[in-house]
This record gives structure tokens, C-alpha cells and sequence, in this order.
């Protein structure tokens, strides 16, 4: 029996290829959940407890904020860019809306007023950062990594004045919003899941369709594949590149406000350390620190599986220390690994 043509191999190859890189996250994240239930099994811990509803209800709500910043790090992603201030820029967001809601309590007494308000802020302030992110970046001709490292210690530096570098509470009552957005259960109970987990899903349609079917979409993918072919084809990619960065400062801005739910306050620090996990989610999801690839269920999936993992090492009682080394091996690992398949592609 004959071998096949080379040609016939190349394009099997680059079949079970797309088909791996499509299938990749989502087994992934079976590979991980079925690791810790043989881990937990093997330690005679309760696995019923890892594997029930509420735990899986409770890791997605937990994964709504990184979820949130994992879509828009898609977008910077997909198209050659990054950005290493959204964990501190994300605590910002949740020391002005906190400041803005008690002033404006203090001011006017209207608390659905004051809660429209702080929202408002909070959002504003992650898509100032953004669009400061991308006119430096364009306008300055500097590589986003240096940028962005920048703008976490400017974003640092000014949620810890502003907070005075303490954690700061509602004056009186949170409002009704707070209580229901940074909710676990379901409520009503027929929403399966908390309103947190809803609100990814809802964003992540809509990235999806931008991704898909709009023109700034296409751009996004035509610049990260080639810049300067896309500056050939006549793409504006600088301004491209600031609606980029300032539509992703604006989910890290909800995924602030998310986080003043959550907590039900504002801390200078309340998210340091999230741009590790978001990254590692949006390279597990399929994306490259390259460029030109990555799609938004995969970002998804691979925030789950960042929570999945500190959720099986918080059962498993391992120090939290260790969850950091997890996941800069998995960013080495599905880095190398894509290299790899790339060069086999070629």
C-alpha cells in the first residue's frame, strides 16, 4: 500500500491541527476537572463536593471578572497588542466608583441616582485607561508592553492616594444592585447561574458578532496577522488600535464594577495580579502573544479552567503560592506548545 502524497499528508495535518486547536480548550478544561476529582479521591477528600452544582455555580460567578477582562484582552490580543495594567486598573475602577457613590449619597441622598452615577465613573475610568493605553501606544511609537507596565504603576499609584490604602465601604447600605449583581445563587432560580455569569455571557455575544461580522473584527484579525500588509490594504491601524484599548478598558471597567459587588467596597489592591490569569486564559482559549489568533469561547473556556484550578487547590488545602507557579507553567507549556504547531504547519 502506497503512502500518501505530501500534499495529501500536509493537509491532514493541518486538519487535525484546526481541529485541535478548536477542540483544545474545551478538553482542557475536562483534563482538569477530572485531575482534581482523581487528586481529591486519592487524598480521601470529599469529591462531591468539588463536582456539585453549587461548586460549579460558584466557579462561574468567581470567573466572571477575569472572563470580562480576558474578552477585551482577546481583542488586544488578536490584533499584536497586550495589557499588563487591567489588575490594578481594575482596582481603580473599584476605588472611584466607591468614592463617587458616597459622595454622591452625601450630595444628593438619591441612592439609584448615586448607584448611576458610581457605575458610570467606574466604567469611564477603565475606558480612560484604555484609550490612554492606545493613543500612547500610537501616538508615541511605544511597544505596548512598556506602556501598559506603565500604566499599572500610574493606575497603583493612584488608587492607593485616592483610597489612602485602605479598603473602602458603602456609607450606610449597599444598594440593591450590589447585592444582586455579586450574588452566587441564582436569583430568580430559573437563571441556573448568578447574574455575574450571565452578564460574561451577554458580553461575550456581543465581542463575538464584533469579532465576526464587523469591519473593526476583520481589522483586528488583518493586524495582528500583518501590520504592515493591513497598512497596504488600507486599514487605519492606529486608529484601530486606540478603539481597541479603549473598548478593552471598558470591560475592565465592568469587571470593576463587578468587583465592587463582589466585595462590597473598594481596594487599591482589590485585583493585583489579574493580568497573569487573564493572559494565561486568553492563551489557553488558543490566543498568541503574536497576534492574529484567538476567539472569544476559548477566552471563556479559559478562564474557567484559571478558576477551576484555584478552586481544586483550595480543596485540595494547597498554599496559594502554588497556583501562581500553575499557571506561569501552563503559559510556558501552551506557548511552547503553539510554537510548536506552528512550525509543523509550515
Amino acid at each position: 500500500m502506497k503512502d500518501p502524497p505530501p500534499e495529501t499528508k500536509r493537509l491532514w495535518t493541518a486538519h487535525l491541527a484546526s481541529a485541535l486547536e478548536w477542540l483544545g480548550p474545551y478538553l482542557g478544561l475536562l483534563l482538569i476537572v477530572a485531575l482534581f476529582t482523581f487528586l481529591l479521591w486519592w487524598k480521601g477528600e470529599p469529591v462531591d463536593r468539588f463536582l456539585s452544582v453549587d461548586n460549579f455555580r460558584y466557579i462561574a460567578v468567581h470567573a466572571a471578572i477575569p472572563a470580562t477582562v480576558a474578552l477585551g484582552m482577546t481583542l488586544l490580543m488578536i490584533s499584536g497588542g497586550i495589557d499588563l495594567s487591567v489588575g490594578f486598573v481594575v482596582s481603580l475602577v473599584t476605588v472611584v466608583t466607591m468614592l463617587t457613590y458616597n459622595w454622591a449619597v452625601r450630595h444628593d441622598g438619591w441612592s439609584d441616582h448615586a448607584s448611576l452615577v458610581a457605575v458610570l465613573a467606574g466604567i469611564g475610568t477603565g475606558a480612560a485607561c484604555g484609550l490612554a493605553n492606545g493613543m500612547l501606544i500610537t501616538q508615541l511609537k511605544v511597544a505596548p508592553f512598556v506602556v501598559t507596565l506603565g500604566m499599572m504603576g500610574v493606575a497603583r499609584g493612584i488608587a492607593q492616594s485616592l483610597s489612602g490604602g485602605s479598603r473602602i465601604g458603602f456609607a450606610g447600605r449597599s444598594p440593591a444592585w450590589v447585592q444582586w449583581a455579586g450574588a452566587i445563587e441564582p436569583e430568580p432560580e430559573w437563571l441556573v447561574i448568578g447574574p455575574a455569569a450571565w452578564n460574561v455571557i451577554l458580553l461575550a455575544v456581543v465581542v463575538g458578532v464584533l469579532l465576526r461580522y464587523t469591519i473593526l473584527g476583520r481589522h483586528c484579525y488583518a493586524i495582528g496577522s500583518n501590520e504592515a500588509t493591513a497598512r497596504l490594504c488600507g486599514i487605519r491601524v492606529e486608529r484601530t488600535k486606540v478603539i481597541l484599548y479603549t473598548l478593552a478598558g471598558l470591560l475592565t471597567g465592568l469587571a470593576g464594577v463587578v468587583q465592587v459587588a463582589r466585595n462590597n467596597g473598594g481596594s487599591h489592591d482589590a485585583q493585583a495580579g489579574l493580568e497573569l490569569e487573564v493572559i494565561a486564559a486568553v492563551v489557553i482559549g488558543g490566543g498568541s502573544l503574536t497576534g492574529g489568533e484567538g476567539s472569544v469561547m476559548g477566552s471563556i473556556i479559559g478562564a474557567l479552567i484559571m478558576n477551576v484550578l484555584e478552586n481544586g487547590c483550595s480543596k485540595l488545602h494547597l498554599p496559594q503560592d502554588f497556583r501562581y507557579v500553575l499557571i506561569g507553567g501552563i503559559i510556558i507549556g501552551v506557548a511552547a506548545l503553539n510554537s510548536w504547531r506552528q512550525r509543523r504547519l509550515r
